[in-house]
């Protein structure tokens, strides 16, 4: 399918493993990825120019595992104020075509963004 897209803000370690699985289920493995200072962390699910290859292809599992990893060690934007409370959450997302900055061979990225709690 060519025009699989998604875009979900969330938190939470189940949520993202749901997640991965859907795209899992539409890309069926990972095998590499890159940061990007725009788009985040950027996951391939073919080789691609300028990627870092994993040792091997990745299930959502681990997939998920290396996502919340990485969440935990990067800085999140500045925090949002507004009246309510916030907590680490995550964006996960595709673009046009499936694809992440016009490359057919991304499957998915993420970036850290703030949940927001509302009163």
């Amino acid at each position: 399918m060519d025009n699989f897209r998604v875009d979900v803000t969330s938190e939470g370690a189940s949520s993202l493993f749901h997640l991965v699985v859907i795209i899992a289920n539409h890309r069926k493995k990972i095998v590499g990825w890159r940061e990007d200072a725009e788009k985040g962390l950027v996951f391939y699910w073919t080789e691609a120019p300028g990627i870092t290859k994993l040792l091997v292809p990745t299930d959502a599992n681990r997939t998920a595992d290396l996502i919340l990893d990485w969440l935990s060690s990067v800085p999140y934007p500045l925090e949002p104020e507004h009246d309510g409370d916030n907590g680490k959450g995550w964006r996960l997302y595709n673009e046009e075509w499936g694809h992440v900055g016009g490359e057919w061979q991304a499957a998915f990225a993420v970036q850290p963004v703030w949940a927001m709690y509302g009163k």
